[in-house]
């Protein structure tokens, strides 16, 4: 009786464990990867997780948005792997990528790690995989700068007389609280019908929305969310088109190395000037 009930027992498995197998399919092949349905489903509820507006959006257009999500990270992995020996695990620690992954929690709203820990734990969200999927964008980042920094010519002697001039000023400089759209298509003809699409939407659902369904960055899982800048942390042509706005508005359309972004003040403050030299360099040349 009791081998009888083993066996019974070993045979339900097998049963669940291939009915389950079965409904999982192949919707999509980026190169030699595979998305699948279940894939889908569980980059939904990442994004979900990431961001409660997402629950605003309908089924259809969710699966559509966790879809694309994925298909452009298969992109970037693959692109990264062709350039980059990476790895992961020895990545994910480092500086970098925890001053991102803070940033990030505290934009979903959680003061310490611990509650940001069992916050993915209850959304079944493994925190290695959360990692991954920031590196893979930091590396991607990466990827496009090194790709295209060739081809722009660095003034260094006005990058240091603008530094310079923000120092001996002694002035306080405007915190802007931002969200990005951020669009690319390959002709103009069809970037100017997006920014109208986009524009559109805008009026339509809000900024917050329309970056969630039309923003190819990352920062669309947030709704478009980067976070608090300051004036010393962005391009001069970046802070031309944010300086005239008020809380609530957003910019024209910014054209940029890595697309076109229109970014929205959520809000704005004025703070303190203080200036680490080396790192405003940096900063400068990297914008």
């Amino acid at each position: 009786m009791n081998k009888f009930f083993k066996l019974l027992l070993f045979y339900l498995i097998l049963s669940l464990n291939y009915n389950a197998f079965a409904e999982i399919k192949i919707q999509y092949k980026v190169n030699d990867d595979i998305i699948t349905n279940y894939d889908i489903i569980k980059e939904a509820e990442y994004l979900l997780a990431l961001n409660k507006n997402l629950e605003n959006l309908n089924k259809k257009s969710l699966l559509n948005r966790a879809k694309d999500s994925l298909i452009r990270e298969k992109i970037k992995i693959n692109e990264i792997n062709k350039f980059y020996t990476v790895n992961y695990e020895e990545a994910s620690n480092s500086e970098k990528l925890i001053s991102i992954l803070k940033s990030l929690r505290s934009n979903i709203g959680f003061n310490t790690d611990e509650e940001f820990e069992n916050y993915l734990s209850t959304k079944n969200i493994n925190l290695i995989d959360l990692k991954k999927k920031l590196l893979i964008e930091q590396l991607w980042n990466q990827l496009i700068f090194d790709k295209y920094s060739n081809k722009v010519n660095i003034n260094y002697s006005e990058i240091d007389k603008r530094i310079n001039e923000k120092i001996n000023s002694n002035k306080e400089v405007i915190n802007f609280d931002l969200s990005e759209i951020v669009f690319f298509e390959k002709t103009k003809e069809l970037n100017d019908l997006k920014y109208n699409e986009i524009i559109a939407s805008i009026k339509n659902i809000g900024f917050n929305e329309t970056a969630l369904i039309h923003s190819i960055s990352e920062s669309s899982k947030l709704g478009g969310k980067i976070g608090w800048v300051n004036e010393n942390q962005i391009s001069e042509k970046i802070f031309k088109n944010l300086e005239k706005l008020n809380k609530g508005e957003y910019s024209d359309q910014i054209v940029t190395s890595g697309g076109i972004i229109i970014l929205k003040v959520d809000d704005k403050k004025i703070v303190s000037n203080k200036i680490d030299k080396e790192k405003e360099k940096q900063k400068m040349i990297a914008s």
